[in-house]
């Protein structure tokens, strides 16, 4: 499909003349609207949507807001790799359509919820992407009460309807314990994501259908809350490796978790995919890097990026007012996992 950003790359010209000449046309200088009219008509480019949008909105911006601890700032892990290629889809898509993203910063979720006050009752942004959703998530209420568009990266228990673009994260652990199974393994241990974010619940639901599916027994000492970071990885795999019967493999909440559980197998001179089994979730850049290179169950970020950005979009021009879509993710299977041991 044609895009704003195709019809200024050929004509020359820039996203930012193309909209004003979809906004109006005499702001455009006569000679370069010629040649953005030539395009329009060469590509056969229905600019409805767009100038809908262009001539009812004033900002030209998208809104997101992440929250950072004080731990963040001073972190060298590289857990930002997820968010960078979930980023580099936001703006490519943003881009294409004449937008730009603006990225704001919260230390909790109360100054999230007033960030996003801030944000809408000055009309600084268009609509919001929202993140890291919970299982009771008070932002969707609010954005939907403030009537501004958005769309949610994942899904909740709230009874209400709203946008939203998300991973089939329980089937990804499901084929992962399928897969595990397969090697061998009977004995497989979870870390889990933080308690409260849906996709913890979603992710559960996954490794409990695994385990039934695949006949094997359920162990509670093999599963670790944990968290995303690679030091929740080593402190929840040391726990495990020294449990009476330590496991034979560790499914981990991401891929920095899964970093940090091979950190603390191998500083116990055992090896991974070998001795014991890791699996991540995301199939960030660094998990084909890493040592051994990394099996996981993948998140296309960049693609999920392409998809939130899509839809809200959609939403704000009217063309889609409830856009929902739910990704499979695939098992990539490297180095760090392997058959049981006889």
């Amino acid at each position: 499909m044609t895009t704003i950003r195709d019809i200024a790359s050929s004509a020359g010209v820039s996203i930012g003349t193309v909209s004003n000449y979809l906004n109006d046309p005499e702001l455009v200088a006569p000679e370069t609207r010629k040649k953005i009219q030539e395009k329009i008509k060469e590509y056969n480019y229905h600019p409805k949507a767009a100038a809908r949008s262009l001539k009812s909105r004033q900002t030209q911006r998208i809104g997101l807001v992440r929250i950072i601890s004080p731990e963040d700032y001073r972190s060298t892990d590289p857990g930002d790799n997820a968010f960078l290629e979930l980023l580099a889809g936001l703006n490519t898509m943003a881009a294409e359509n004449g937008y730009d993203l603006l990225i704001s910063a919260a230390k909790n979720n109360e100054e999230e919820l007033k960030t996003y006050a801030r944000l809408i009752g000055s009309g600084q942004v268009d609509g919001l992407i929202v993140m890291g959703i919970q299982r009771k998530d008070e932002r969707l209420p609010f954005l939907m009460e403030k009537n501004i568009p958005f769309v949610a990266y994942g899904r909740s228990e709230t009874e209400a309807n709203y946008p939203f673009v998300d991973v089939n994260g329980a089937e990804g652990i499901t084929k992962a314990i399928k897969y595990l199974s397969d090697l061998g393994h009977t004995k497989i241990a979870y870390i889990t994501p933080p308690e409260g974010l849906m996709c913890t619940q979603q992710r559960w639901d996954g490794y409990l259908q695994g385990i039934e599916e695949c006949n094997l027994p359920f162990h509670s000492d093999y599963v670790v809350e944990g968290a995303f970071s690679q030091r929740s990885g080593q402190i929840s795999s040391h726990l495990l490796l020294d449990l009476p019967e330590p496991p034979t493999a560790i499914l981990t909440a991401s891929d920095i978790c899964a970093f940090g559980a091979m950190r603390a197998i191998q500083s116990r001179g055992l090896e991974v995919g070998k001795d014991i089994s890791v699996v991540g979730f995301d199939d960030i850049s660094l998990a084909d890097m890493f040592h051994p290179s990394l099996t996981t169950i993948s998140q296309p970020f960049r693609k999920i990026g392409f998809e939130l950005m899509q839809s809200l979009i959609s939403v704000i021009s009217g063309d889609n007012p409830m856009p929902q879509s739910i990704l499979n993710p695939d098992l990539v299977v490297r180095r760090s996992t392997g058959r049981v041991l006889s």
